[in-house]
């Protein structure tokens, strides 16, 4: 996958292309973040995120709120945008002899990705197949994501043509501080593990809010540019990025504090875990320990 950062200061600045089996770096970082849990029964007044008139407050490692966003079968719909017709047909973007990717109507009829043309072809004889060997327009719609996500926050990074990161910690505390928080205050989308809100619990606020600006976006990619996708929203990159595909296709989810131990411990192994094996190694002992 591509990965572009055009910020050298940024939190997420990469040296070096990167897919989602090789992370060079990670906003994840023990010696950097530590692992800070809610005290039970801590409070966040309105004061205490911020009021009108004072000067922003940076937000610190432990209440940065990250989203991921994953976009659904990509090239498929990037093909659907382009002609119409294919919306309500099994599709499958051909490269080579195999279907790197498929939209729903064909994964209904039992295809996956990186299925070989010829097991695709048997198991749905009436799908269409489409070249994905230009990548031209997927690169376009690519960057226009990325282009549309960088007015919610200039902390984006790309993760191929169909992932981003997005830190929108400054926006989060921009809100609290021109809006108290209310009394019905609610994660938009799902929470991991069902869990409650804590309306007391600065965390919790900041990503309930979080959750929040993820719709909108959310929302922005399907009506400027007809697209659908996952969104994850955690702590840090991730979290999001392993949060972000619980519910599927169209869905958001956002992992709170308490239930960060439950979602690593069910990781069928620390190979599912993103980046490089002996930093994931790391990550996952340091997560669980600390959750």
């Amino acid at each position: 996958m591509e990965c572009v950062n055009n910020d050298a200061n940024s939190p997420f600045s990469m040296d070096e292309e990167e897919d989602d089996t090789d992370w060079r770096h990670s906003s994840f970082d023990p010696a950097d973040e530590g692992c800070t849990l809610p005290r039970e029964g801590a409070t966040a007044s309105v004061a205490s995120l911020g009021t009108q008139g004072q000067p922003p407050i940076k937000a610190s490692a432990h209440h940065r709120v990250i989203l991921h966003f994953d976009l659904d079968c990509f090239y498929a719909q990037v093909e659907m945008i382009r002609n119409p017709e294919l919306r309500h047909k099994p599709l499958g973007v051909q490269q080579k002899n195999i279907v790197v990717t498929c939209n729903y109507v064909a994964r209904e009829c039992g295809l996956t990705k990186l299925m070989s043309i010829a097991d695709a072809k048997e198991k749905c004889p009436q799908l269409v197949l489409v070249s994905g060997e230009n990548l031209t327009h997927y690169r376009e719609i690519s960057y226009k994501v990325t282009e549309l996500l960088e007015g919610y926050s200039p902390l984006v990074e790309r993760l191929g043509f169909d992932e981003n990161f997005v830190d929108i910690s400054q926006e989060v505390e921009r809100r609290l501080r021109q809006t108290p928080v209310s009394a019905d205050l609610s994660v938009n989308g799902h929470i991991y593990n069902n869990q409650s809100v804590e309306r007391n619990v600065e965390d919790h606020i900041r990503l309930a809010v979080g959750s929040q600006i993820a719709a909108e976006i959310r929302g922005a990619l399907h009506d400027k540019l007809g697209l659908t996708g996952c969104a994850g929203i955690a702590s840090n990159k991730l979290l999001a990025k392993l949060v972000c595909g619980t519910f599927k296709p169209n869905q958001q989810t956002t992992l709170l504090p308490e239930s960060i131990s439950r979602l690593m411990s069910s990781l069928e192994h620390v190979m599912k875990v993103p980046g490089k094996k002996n930093v994931s190694l790391t990550l996952f002992l340091f997560v669980v320990k600390c959750s």
